[in-house]
């Protein structure tokens, strides 16, 4: 089959998928591509020693309160990051932590040898005894499943709801469940101000009130060596079989989901690329839409630019963003995405469309980093609908143009650098440990408050 008939065939089968209910779509249709369409992703390993970690070493202190963490699988999105750097930096704010997910995994097992207690959890039964046993004050919700999210309003603590993302798939039954899951909480953190708007304008007044905002953050990472920054070019040539020592490289850490617009910023990019024989792009995520990664190679096999584009499987991101002059994400939608977060640590210059975080981010590195409109036209008012338009029309997306442009502006300050990228040391981390303490505080001394009121029994 031709390129040509490929990308047909792939936008066939996304295009029949996004008019499913996104109950079936998730629930059915990506585990049916994922059978039929998936097969071995080349993977760039850890290639150097640097570390996130040590970027922000933080000293920890004799807790005074414990907080059960509930969420999904804690590998899936950048939710699981978020979650990771609560549990290992919440001991310098004197919170331990316990967290409860669905399932287990790589990043479970990776706490569990930093000593952080974790529960794998899988029905309501193991979810009640495991929260039953934590010695939790307070609970933080993370997307948590529906059964984790019911266990933990069943508990007698105060609950602190995190909203990570502009939920356009909720049904209207949905919304109502999340709103009695609000009157329940003492609070909710949405990521970003968008965000926060987004859920806002679905609530009543008195409950959107109760919705504060904290950002975000990642760990910075310590200066590259000129040794790192070769090993970890080296590494991601090996793998793309194309030799990047002179070239210009932008990565985009993202899953292959239709949120992600895989197949739109292959396209753009690849447009971008006939007019700059030196830059490359790699994309490196979990595939959760099959019919969306085959439909993006397919694309870029179309442009004839197959030797600049690269479609990696999980890989190492710090390796990664070792290696690259640039990160692009063309999302339709986010809260605050995580990896972006990252690469902006790391002092890549970022190309990001206009979703929840994309402002905020931009404006830390704004001569050199872009935000273009949003691929699906209109930000602020993004739906599912929208989404689906701009995905069958993936060749001509409102921003392409716009995003072509960045990419070749980027590339141009890339090859006037004197040197690699500088980590940022304002990368938010100690910020968002500090926030999200102050607000499980601030719902424990409202619950201690209200019981010590008189009149209560």
């Amino acid at each position: 089959m031709t390129p040509r008939l490929r990308a047909l065939f792939f936008g066939t089968v996304v295009t029949l998928t996004d008019l499913l209910p996104p109950r079936l779509r998730y629930g059915y249709a990506h585990r049916l591509t994922r059978m039929m369409f998936s097969a071995a992703l080349p993977v760039v390993n850890n290639a150097i020693s640097r570390s996130a970690a040590s970027g922000d070493a933080r000293v920890a202190r004799t807790p005074n309160l414990t907080c059960a963490i509930l969420a999904d699988h804690l590998d899936v999105g950048g939710i699981g990051a978020v979650v990771e750097m609560l549990a290992t930096g919440f001991a310098s704010e004197r919170v331990r932590v316990v967290i409860v997910c669905h399932g287990d995994g790589d990043r479970a097992r990776r706490l569990r040898r930093l000593g952080i207690d974790v529960r794998s959890v899988t029905d309501s039964t193991s979810a009640l005894e495991a929260l039953a046993s934590s010695g939790a004050d307070v609970l933080q919700l993370h997307s948590a499943p529906d059964y984790l999210e019911h266990a933990g309003m069943a508990t007698s603590l105060p609950v602190i709801t995190v909203m990570h993302n502009t939920e356009i798939h909720y049904t209207a039954a949905r919304w109502s469940s999340f709103s009695a899951l609000m009157e329940r909480s003492a609070a909710g953190v949405a990521v970003s101000d968008t965000v926060r708007e987004y859920h806002v304008r679905r609530l009543s007044p008195e409950l959107g009130k109760r919705i504060t905002v904290v950002a975000n953050g990642a760990l910075t990472l310590p200066v590259a060596s000129a040794d790192d920054r070769h090993r970890a070019r080296a590494a991601v040539s090996q793998v793309i079989g194309v030799n990047i020592d002179h070239e210009v490289l932008f990565v985009c850490l993202a899953r292959y989901d239709s949120q992600k617009n895989i197949a739109g910023t292959a396209v753009a990019f690849a447009r971008a690329a006939r007019q700059a024989d030196d830059i490359h792009l790699v994309f490196a995520g979990d595939p959760s839409d099959w019919a969306e990664l085959r439909r993006a190679q397919s694309l870029r096999d179309v442009t004839g630019e197959p030797r600049r584009i690269h479609f990696l499987g999980n890989s190492d991101a710090v390796t990664l963003l070792t290696a690259g002059d640039a990160f692009l994400l063309n999302s339709f939608f986010e809260g605050w995405p995580v990896a972006a977060t990252e690469a902006s640590a790391a002092g890549l210059p970022l190309i990001l469309s206009e979703t929840g975080g994309a402002m905020e981010l931009q404006s830390r590195d704004s001569a050199f980093s872009v935000m273009v409109p949003n691929p699906a036209g209109d930000a602020a008012g993004i739906s599912d609908a929208l989404v689906r338009k701009a995905r069958r029309r993936t060749r001509n997306q409102p921003g392409t143009h716009a995003l072509e442009a960045a990419v070749l502006a980027v590339a141009e300050q890339s090859r006037r650098a004197t040197g690699p990228p500088v980590p940022r040391s304002a990368a938010g981390a100690a910020d968002m440990l500090r926030l999200h303490a102050q607000v499980l505080r601030g719902a424990i001394e409202a619950r201690a408050n209200e019981s010590s009121s008189p009149g209560l029994p």
